[in-house]
């Protein structure tokens, strides 16, 4: 049975993923020291109050507390992702995409090789929204992309084909459509010139000389 194309078969990276993703990186740089309110922990901790608010829906909370991470330059690009994540959550397609874009510019001062999931995601979740948005060829870009960061990713792999597919069905759709326009106007010109045919006739059958009876009567 072919794949369907429908847009409900791409979807984005699950919210519950990115708590184990804040998790992971509060771990990694945390220390044993007490933390202060202005420590890159703190920015972590706001981090992962955020993921957990995200994956329960409460979308809210989730910003609220992604904004506060933002005032760390370490988390500053995971709470980018964050709210894109939340805004596609919210179908609110441009503004995920200016927050994915934000992640990637405030990853230029850090070490791109030590973010390569962050920016798999940022390219993947872009993928996402171009392919709801019907921009099938920009979606199979971003997929690809997020394939050169990771190329082991079945679900990326997966959706660059069916955007792929997509593609060559609008591509076919709009050929067909083309087709019989172009059909429709040679006939056009036709149909016209038969009706002024079929009017020029009816004018002249109007016009013929009908022969007038004979009168039994005298002719005066």
């Amino acid at each position: 049975m072919a794949e369907s194309l429908s847009p409900s078969k791409i979807r984005p990276i699950h919210p519950a993923v990115l708590f184990c993703l804040s998790a992971l990186l509060f771990l990694f740089g945390a220390s044993c020291s007490k933390t202060s309110p202005g420590s890159p922990v703190s920015g972590k901790l706001m981090l992962l109050r955020g993921n957990f608010f995200n994956a329960q829906g409460m979308y809210t909370e989730a910003i609220l507390s992604y904004l506060e991470a933002l005032e760390f330059p370490e988390t500053a690009p995971y709470a980018e992702y964050g709210l894109g994540s939340v805004y596609l959550s919210l179908d609110e397609g441009a503004a995920a995409l200016q927050h994915f874009a934000a992640a990637e510019e405030k990853l230029t001062d850090l070490l791109r090789e030590d973010h390569r999931e962050l920016i798999y995601r940022i390219y993947y979740n872009r993928g996402v929204v171009r392919f709801h948005a019907g921009d099938f060829a920009a979606a199979a870009d971003q997929f690809r992309t997020a394939l050169e960061t990771d190329g082991s990713r079945i679900e990326a792999k997966r959706n660059l084909e069916l955007s792929l597919l997509s593609m060559a069905h609008q591509s076919s759709f709009a050929a067909s459509s083309l087709s019989l326009n172009l059909q429709e106007q040679q006939k056009s010109p036709q149909v016209l010139f038969d009706y002024i045919r079929r009017k020029e006739q009816a004018q002249w059958k109007s016009r013929e000389w009908v022969k007038d009876t004979d009168s039994a009567g005298p002719d005066y």
